[in-house]
């Protein structure tokens, strides 16, 4: 293990919570700084933002204005391109965004109802799409006049039934990465539109859906190559370690079970996943809510390629700890068959007991054959099979 990939584990929850509380702190404070504008005109929205932040929506819409431009120069600058940005975002809108938005056009653009501790508001603050600002004590946020404009130009069932569609290939794309980790677009495009049985969709189509849904996604991070699983540390390395099994075709999954597994903090709730979560209720008085996150831990650590010590580093900084000989070796047991029937990114969405058992069946019909302990893994892997999966 590397230094680097060591270091992943050195912050301990206590002082994970304090790190994202002060970061919680100085985001809000960011927030409420200006004060609602009287006139919630789109460059009146961005004179309320300082010179860094429109720096930022400018890099993020990819618009060429010049830096050394004065503030009010920038933003004559930047309305009429983010306007010209909307119209094709808008065909990319999942639904949590359409609801978001259909509810500030009810309330004339503006509310201070919305929950500002959703950092995926930040995401559209950042293109330019929504805005906020001190209404007397409150903080509201706002959709400025052209901006809301524009949205009610798409009422409509076509413009209803495209959302839903995005939303779909969405959720499946969702649900394939929590199984596999990480994806390129062109992988990720073929197995999608295979699910939904979307065809004729275009490339370029899908592109625009992957990189808003997943921008406002929060179980996956996007980049210009690629989804990956939020959870995943080092997604070139998975690659990289996904490419050498050679021999392991990616699980196919059927369609209601990517979708269902597409859903916001979905657990797959097997017998062994089942049986370790109520150890820990029962062995070291964890509540359901305490199980669930030191299994959603002890996942992470498994899908990110570690083993014992650092679950085990996770339970002391958690505080958890046995009582008994017996209660080890309980937790032991379970915790390897959960390892062993547990879908891994590093096997491609098999188990390590499937993966184990897989092979191609021969030409002479003979189907699978019994692997040895020192046979090369059937995973592909090139090592061992006493050194891969058989452990």
């Amino acid at each position: 293990m590397s230094e680097n990939m060591e270091k992943e584990f050195e912050m301990s929850p206590e002082e994970f919570e304090r790190f994202a509380a002060e970061s919680a702190k100085e985001r809000m404070k960011a927030l409420r700084r200006k004060k609602l504008p009287e006139n919630r005109s789109l460059e009146n929205a961005l004179m309320a933002m300082t010179k860094n932040e429109l720096e930022d929506i400018k890099f993020n819409l990819d618009i060429p204005v010049p830096s050394s431009l004065k503030k009010e120069e920038m933003v004559k600058q930047l309305a009429p391109q983010i306007l010209v940005f909307l119209r094709m975002w808008m065909t990319s809108m999942i639904e949590d965004q359409m609801a978001l938005f259909d509810y500030l056009v009810k309330n004339d653009g503006i509310s201070s109802g919305i929950n500002s501790d959703d950092e995926r508001l930040d995401y559209l603050r950042g293109i330019g799409m929504l805005f906020c600002g001190m209404d007397e004590d409150k903080l509201a946020w706002y959709m400025p006049d052209e901006i809301m404009a524009e949205y009610k130009k798409l009422s409509g069932g076509a413009f209803v039934d495209a959302v839903r569609l995005n939303s779909e290939l969405m959720r499946l794309a969702e649900g394939l990465i929590f199984y596999y980790g990480v994806l390129d677009y062109d992988q990720l495009y073929k197995k999608v539109l295979a699910l939904a049985e979307a065809d004729d969709l275009p490339f370029v189509d899908f592109m625009g859906v992957m990189l808003n849904g997943g921008t406002w996604s929060r179980s996956v991070v996007n980049d210009q190559h690629q989804l990956a699983a939020a959870g995943l540390m080092h997604p070139e390395e998975l690659v990289v370690q996904q490419a050498k099994r050679v021999g392991l075709p990616y699980k196919d999954f059927p369609y209601d079970r990517v979708y269902e597994a597409g859903a916001e903090n979905y657990i797959e709730s097997t017998d062994d996943y089942k049986r370790l979560a109520q150890f820990f209720m029962s062995s070291c008085g964890l509540d359901v809510l305490q199980a669930a996150d030191v299994m959603k831990g002890i996942t992470v650590i498994i899908q990110n390629g570690y083993g014992l010590n650092e679950i085990q580093g996770m339970l002391d900084d958690s505080g958890i700890s046995f009582s008994s000989r017996k209660d080890v070796e309980k937790f032991a047991d379970y915790l390897k068959a959960y390892n062993n029937t547990l879908p891994q990114w590093l096997l491609k969405g098999h188990s390590p007991d499937e993966a184990a058992s897989f092979s191609a069946p021969n030409t002479a019909g003979q189907g699978k054959r019994k692997v040895g302990r020192n046979d090369p893994c059937p995973c592909g892997s090139g090592k061992k099979y006493k050194n891969c999966c058989l452990n």
